[in-house]
C-alpha cells in the first residue's frame, strides 16, 4: 500500500475508532442523565402534592392520563398521552391500581439492595424505566415507577453517520495534505536510486523538517563513501604504477647485477685472484637497487595521498646524522670525503620522518653518486625551530642552467648523470621536491662556487 493510502486509511480508522467511543461515552452519560432526571421529577412530582392525591385514590392514580391503555379524549383539542408513565407501589413493590404493571424483579432487587435509585433499560434499548425510592418508608405511594422512551442505542446509525461522514472527511484531507510529504519522499527516493548508477548529483530535498535532515543525512553519507572510494581508487592506482614501475625499473639494475655476480664467479672458476675493487660495481648495483626500491615505495605513498599521512615531531640534527652515517661507506669506497655539520641546538619539526628521511637521502645520494673520486660533499643544518636551512654542498659535476627546473620531473635527468650513470631512473630529486612541498619547504638548487651544485632546504618566511 502507497503511503498516501495508508496515512488516509489509518487517520480514517482513528478518526472512527475516536467518534464511536465518543458516542459510546455520551450515550452512558446521557442516559445515567436520563435517570438521574426521571428520578428528580419523580420526587418533586410526589413532593407538590402528588402524594396526597396518590394516597388518597390509589386505586386509580395517577388518573386516566397515566393508565397504560387510555384512549384520547373526543373533541377539538385532543390531548395526547404524557411521555412518561408513572405508578405508585407500596414498600413491598405491590400496587393497588389494578392497571399498574407487575414491579420489574431487575429493579426490585437493586432496590432490596439498598439503592434508593434502580434503573434499566430494554434490550431493545427503546424503553427505560426507573424505581425511586419516596423519602417516606409507609403508605401505598412509597416507590414510584415510571416509565420512558430510551435514547437511542449508542450503536446505531445515529451515532455511527456522522462518525463516518467525518471519517470521510478526514480521509480526503490527509490524501491531499500528504502529497507534498509523499513527493518528497519519492525525490528522496529518486535521488538515492541514482547513487547505485554512478550519478554524483548532489542529494537534495527541499524544507527543513525530518525528511529535508533525512536528505542531508544521505548527502553525508554520499560525500563520505564517494571520498572512501576515490582513496581506494587513488590506492588502487599508486599501487598498480608501483607494480609497473617495480617490475620495470628494476629489471635493468637487476640483470646488471646479475651480470657482475656470473663474471665474478666465472673468474673464480677460473681461478683468478680477485682483490677488493673486483666486488665494487656488485656492490654499487645492490645499492642502487636497494635505493631504487625505497624511491619507487615513496613515489607510491606521495601518489596515493594528498597530504600527510603522519605528521610527528622530528629531531631534525639526528635525521641528518643518520642520514650522512648510512652513505659514508658509499662515500669511502669512491674516495669521496662527506661530511656534516648540525648546530648544537636540537633543531624540531613536524612531518613524516620515512618521506623527509627518504627526500634528504636522495640528496645526499645524488651527491655522493655522481661525484668524482677525490670529490667533496658538506651536508649542513643550521637555524632553529622556526627558520632552519639544509644544504647539500658539492664539487661535482652540477646540472646546467637549463636543466634544473626539469630535473624536479619525475623520469628526467641531466646529461652528466645520463653520461656517469646511463641507467638511473631520475626520480631522487623529483621525490625530494614533491616531500618539501608536501611538508612547506621550499628547494633550490645553485651552482657551487668553484664549481658544483648546491640543494638547499629552507623552512621559515623568506629572505627579503
Amino acid at each position: 500500500m502507497k503511503l498516501r493510502a495508508r496515512l488516509a486509511l489509518t487517520l480514517g480508522l482513528a478518526t472512527i475508532s475516536l467518534l464511536v467511543l465518543m458516542g459510546w461515552a455520551q450515550s452512558r452519560w446521557r442516559s445515567q442523565l436520563r435517570v438521574e432526571a426521571l428520578a428528580g421529577a419523580a420526587v418533586h412530582r410526589m413532593g407538590s402534592g402528588g402524594r396526597q392525591r396518590c394516597e388518597a385514590n390509589p386505586e386509580s392514580w395517577p388518573g386516566p392520563q397515566g393508565a397504560p391503555h387510555a384512549r384520547r379524549r373526543p373533541g377539538p383539542s385532543r390531548q395526547s398521552f404524557p411521555r412518561h408513565r408513572v405508578f405508585a407501589y407500596d414498600t413491598n413493590l405491590r400496587s393497588r391500581n389494578p392497571d399498574s404493571p407487575t414491579f420489574p424483579p431487575e429493579l426490585a432487587q437493586q432496590l432490596r439492595a439498598g439503592n434508593d435509585i434502580a434503573a434499566y433499560r430494554s434490550e431493545d434499548h427503546r424503553r427505560t424505566q426507573v424505581a425511586v425510592r419516596m423519602p417516606w418508608d409507609e403508605g401505598p405511594c412509597a416507590v414510584v415507577l415510571m416509565r420512558a422512551k430510551g435514547p437511542p442505542p449508542w450503536f446505531s446509525g445515529a451515532v455511527l453517520m456522522p462518525a463516518v461522514l467525518v471519517a470521510l472527511v478526514m480521509i480526503l484531507v490527509a490524501l491531499l495534505s500528504a502529497g507534498p510529504v509523499v513527493r518528497r519522499v519519492r525525490q528522496l527516493t529518486e535521488s538515492v536510486r541514482k547513487l547505485g548508477s554512478g550519478s554524483e548529483e548532489p542529494i537534495h530535498v527541499d524544507g527543513n523538517d525530518e525528511i529535508a535532515e533525512l536528505g542531508a543525512a544521505f548527502e553525508q553519507s554520499r560525500q563520505t563513501i564517494q571520498a572512501q572510494l576515490q582513496s581506494v581508487r587513488d590506492r588502487e592506482a599508486a599501487l598498480r604504477n608501483y607494480i609497473a614501475n617495480t617490475t620495470h625499473d628494476v629489471m635493468l639494475p637487476l640483470t646488471v647485477l646479475q651480470g657482475h655476480l656470473v663474471s665474478l664467479q666465472q673468474r673464480i672458476e677460473a681461478g683468478e685472484a680477485l682483490d677488493a675493487k673486483a666486488f665494487v660495481p656488485s656492490i654499487e648495483e645492490s645499492q642502487y637497487l636497494g635505493s631504487l626500491l625505497h624511491n619507487l615505495n615513496a613515489a607510491a605513498r606521495l601518489e596515493a595521498n594528498e597530504g600527510l599521512a603522519h605528521r610527528d615531531p622530528i629531531d631534525l640534527n639526528r635525521l641528518v646524522e643518520r642520514v650522512v652515517d648510512r652513505h659514508r661507506p658509499i662515500a669511502k669506497r669512491k674516495q669521496i670525503v662527506l661530511e656534516v655539520a648540525v648546530p648544537e641546538g636540537t633543531i624540531e619539526f613536524p612531518g613524516d620522518l620515512t618521506l623527509l628521511e627518504q627526500a634528504l637521502g636522495n640528496v645526499v645520494q645524488n651527491a655522493v653518486r655522481y661525484n668524482r673520486a677525490g670529490g667533496h660533499v658538506a651536508v649542513l643544518l643550521d637555524g632553529t625551530d622556526d627558520v632552519w636551512t639544509f644544504k647539500v654542498v658539492d664539487d661535482g659535476p652540477g646540472i646546467a642552467e637549463a636543466d634544473r627546473r626539469r630535473v624536479l620531473e619525475p623520469s628526467f635527468r641531466g646529461s652528466e648523470a645520463r653520461t656517469r650513470h646511463p641507467h638511473g631512473m631520475g626520480l631522487g630529486l623529483h621525490i625530494a621536491s614533491h616531500v618539501a612541498r608536501r611538508h612547506g619547504l621550499r628547494l633550490a638548487l645553485a651552482d657551487t662556487k668553484g664549481g658544483g651544485l648546491t640543494v638547499e632546504l629552507q623552512f621559515g618566511p623568506r629572505d627579503t
